[in-house]
């Protein structure tokens, strides 16, 4: 019959293109393979930071307990990349601790540094801003020392910054004021040298000079927390009071590996980021204080202006999962003055 031949080479016609299209895709994914594997082994490029920002606003990512090396924490930082790429800004990313399981570190050479922080934190915004980190218990005994030296150094593109266990920053400024001063603290050091680190966090906000319009203190450990862990009654006793007499506005925090926004009555918000990239932990039952709580991986967005805060809850898949605000002209604490927003971008 006429065009009889012609039906027959459909299936080879049609299997040869498939047969095709799957060999390009295997070849983007081997290029794409390739290149991650290069970024891995050659040397990290010193980063340039961000220009042009208005300095009297401050944007800044906190995520806790990423340094597995794993998917996940690829994932949380691909997300990263786009949220930022959506908001249209980005001056920092504060690192909660835990900074490196598994193995520790040897050196400021070790190949862990690109496969769990310099290679992982990539594109066009995560590329060209700093990485405050602080520590956390699995940054002891042997990595802690490294990771502080890695800072002092300026080793690989310079963006890891860790000056000390304790250490305080100014951020944007706005009429001479700054506009966010945050206190990163050690709370993984021995019980007994804990009063050392609040000294050092009291010095950070009593210190002369014109007042900062936001406070943010910054550690591994959470003072309320609903997940795991549960709270430390050391932290409770001594961190808490000293938080509330220095007037803190927020307390960022990782260790227990979900996400967590807890708000009490003259209390600071405590906001717990604890899913960057190690296996999560489950919550416990809701209680009233706790605001949100979701046991997945992501991050918390935080967006400071002189009149308002913004706070967003990231999966790991870019998505927010919860939105806030916090007029600084509200009169209170924490509880009354950071509310829900409406979920639209």
């Amino acid at each position: 019959m006429p065009g009889t031949a012609h039906l027959q080479h459909l299936p080879a016609v049609g299997y040869k293109r498939t047969r095709r299209w799957a060999l390009i895709g295997a070849a983007i994914v081997c290029v794409a393979a390739l290149a991650v594997m290069g970024s891995i082994f050659l040397p990290a490029t010193p980063y340039t930071p961000m220009t042009g920002l208005s300095p009297s606003q401050v944007s800044l990512i906190a995520i806790g307990d990423q340094g597995s090396g794993n998917f996940q924490q690829w994932a949380v930082a691909y997300a990263m990349e786009n949220v930022a790429e959506t908001d249209g800004r980005l001056d920092m990313v504060v690192l909660l601790g835990d900074n490196f399981y598994g193995k520790s570190l040897t050196g400021t050479s070790d190949l862990s540094w690109r496969t769990k922080f310099e290679s992982v934190y990539w594109g066009r915004w995560l590329s060209h801003v700093p990485f405050y980190a602080v520590l956390g218990n699995h940054d002891y005994p042997d990595s802690q020392q490294i990771e502080i030296e890695y800072s002092r150094k300026h080793k690989g593109s310079g963006r890891w910054q860790m000056p000390d266990h304790t250490y305080m920053r100014d951020f944007g400024t706005d009429d001479g004021r700054p506009v966010v001063r945050m206190v990163f603290i050690d709370t993984s050091v021995p019980v007994s040298e804990l009063p050392a680190q609040i000294k050092i966090l009291e010095q950070g906000f009593q210190q002369p000079g014109p007042e900062p319009i936001w406070r943010v203190v910054a550690g591994h450990h959470p003072v309320r927390n609903v997940g795991e862990h549960d709270e430390d009654s050391v932290m409770v006793t001594e961190l808490l009071p000293v938080l509330r007499r220095l007037n803190v506005d927020l307390y960022l925090s990782g260790h227990d590996h979900n996400q967590q926004l807890i708000l009490k009555e003259g209390e600071p918000a405590w906001v717990i980021s604890g899913g960057g990239g190690q296996k999560l932990y489950p919550l416990k039952e809701k209680h009233s204080p706790v605001s949100f709580a979701k046991s997945e991986a992501g991050f918390a967005k935080l967006d400071f202006t002189p009149a308002e805060m913004k706070l967003a809850f990231y999966t790991e898949s870019a998505g927010a999962a919860a939105r806030y605000e916090w007029s600084r002209a509200c009169p209170w604490m924490a509880k009354g003055c950071l509310v829900g927003s409406t979920m639209s971008p």
